[in-house]
């Protein structure tokens, strides 16, 4: 199984002078990334549908090998929208044309629960944007049910395993697997600050002993041939942790899960050839 692992997001200036180098500009951080990370997930586009000249940009910054995931507009995922949906679209399908489109999150809100006309309503906007990966997060418990992998393979989108805190509403923490397929965002599991702020609520550093529980479970998956691919993603982003728990993750599996190809961050190409 291979596995990549990065950060949601990589535009923060609190990370200059901690991972990035002091006075590093924005416009040097995407090289500078993708020089230590075999991908990363781009939220940005959650707000606004990037155009296809900046996704352009993006992958021309960024390495042969390296790869991107895509956030849905929150227009569509929390205003059921479909406004944006060609324009956004239109930008992953060039991104996707360099290759280096990794797949879409469609994170849902804690409001959608599990009904029938979510569920048909999410299949149909799942339909709009093939031929692309789209995973997609609940954040509800009700859409925990023990057929949720398959019905996710029926209408043919995949599952995000989330690392959340134990709270009775949220969606379980923990990894889960469709298409044979494994999209992980690891934001917190901070109960007490969850319904805080943003900045509280991903300001959490995950423990070593934490770490090794989601690296036992993804060498678990590569043993039993459960899954052929796993991205994930550390969305504690406040401070510098994301970097430090991606990293220390991805020596873990390394050290300690030798049937998991952990894909390292592309080498920039010799002036020798």
């Amino acid at each position: 199984m291979n596995v990549r692992i990065g950060t949601a997001g990589y535009a923060y200036p609190a990370w200059v002078g901690g991972f990035y180098p002091p006075n590093t500009t924005q416009h040097d951080m995407l090289p500078y990334y993708a020089a230590r990370f075999a991908c990363v997930e781009i939220n940005s586009s959650f707000y606004r549908p990037p155009t296809r000249e900046q996704v352009a940009k993006m992958a021309r910054r960024s390495p042969p090998g390296f790869g991107f995931t895509l956030k849905v507009p929150k227009t569509v995922s929390h205003q059921r929208s479909d406004d944006d949906v060609p324009a956004f679209k239109a930008a992953a399908d060039h991104l996707a044309g360099t290759g280096k489109l990794l797949g879409l999150i469609f994170q849902l809100p804690e409001s959608f629960r599990n009904t029938a006309d979510n569920r048909n309503w999410l299949a149909r906007t799942g339909a709009q944007l093939r031929p692309h990966h789209v995973a997609v997060e609940f954040r509800h418990r009700s859409w925990a049910a023990p057929n949720l992998s398959e019905w996710m393979e029926h209408i043919g989108m995949d599952l995000v395993s989330v690392g959340v805190p134990d709270v009775p509403t949220l969606f379980p923490r923990g990894l889960r697997v469709a298409n044979r397929r494994v999209y992980a965002r690891l934001h917190s599991q901070s109960a007490e600050n969850w319904y805080q702020d943003g900045k509280l609520r991903y300001a959490y550093d995950y423990t070593e002993e934490q770490l090794r529980e989601w690296a036992d479970g993804l060498r678990r998956l590569a043993e039993t041939h459960r899954a052929d691919e796993a991205l994930i993603f550390f969305n504690n982003c406040v401070g510098t942790q994301a970097v430090s728990n991606a990293e220390r993750l991805r020596a873990v599996l390394q050290e300690a899960a030798p049937c998991v190809q952990v894909v390292d961050a592309p080498r920039p190409p010799s002036l020798f050839g």
